[in-house]
């Protein structure tokens, strides 16, 4: 018997927005070019990620292997092939004992939720190292957009780098195409002179 008190929906929200796209039929060649890879460009994707996925078979050590970036081939290593097909075999194998269960006790209605939890139960090691891998990407991806940010900050605020000449008055600036001399006066600072 289906139990119905964890049912759960699908709401539509009522404050729609539509955005109107091109169709195929509307793109130019070139727009088309541009949009997707082409079948030479797919075939040279698909060599180059066959080349590493050899490399990590190859590959002796863990060290050997950090030196490669095969984030969306973990499942086509040998390891990770082997690993994918058992999963989706114990999956299926879960589902089909349960309709089995289900169906030697023909007076009882099918229980679809008894299913999806015995379908559930069996994946959820997949689900929860789905979410480790995601939270690391989440977190990669972060740590980038926070390094680019505060290297733009650095570089607002950053003075000319260079070595001071002369007396406390007068600063000379090094820099890699021009060298500027810079009077400071009292309440304002001038460029006296500029030496290309």
């Amino acid at each position: 018997m289906p139990n119905n008190s964890t049912r759960r929906g699908v709401t539509i929200n009522s404050n729609v927005q539509v955005h109107e796209i091109l169709t195929l039929h509307e793109y130019t060649a070139i727009e088309i070019n541009a949009a997707w890879y082409n079948v030479d460009e797919m075939d040279r994707i698909a060599r180059k990620c066959s080349k590493i996925l050899r490399k990590i078979d190859r590959a002796g050590s863990a060290k050997e292997e950090s030196k490669y970036c095969i984030r969306g081939l973990e499942t086509h290593t040998s390891l990770g092939s082997i690993s994918k097909r058992s999963n989706r075999a114990a999956a299926k194998l879960a589902v089909f004992e349960e309709q089995a269960r289900q169906s030697w006790n023909k007076e009882e209605e099918s229980d679809v939720q008894a299913i999806s939890d015995a379908y559930r139960c069996t994946t959820s090691s997949c689900q929860m190292w789905a979410q480790v891998v995601g939270r690391r990407d989440q977190q990669e991806a972060e740590a980038y957009l926070y390094d680019e940010e505060n290297k733009e900050e650095q570089e607002e605020r950053e003075e000319p780098v260079g070595r001071k000449f002369a007396s406390s008055s007068t600063i000379v600036y090094s820099q890699s195409l021009e060298s500027r001399i810079v009077l400071r006066g009292a309440n304002t600072a001038s460029p006296i002179a500029k030496v290309a």
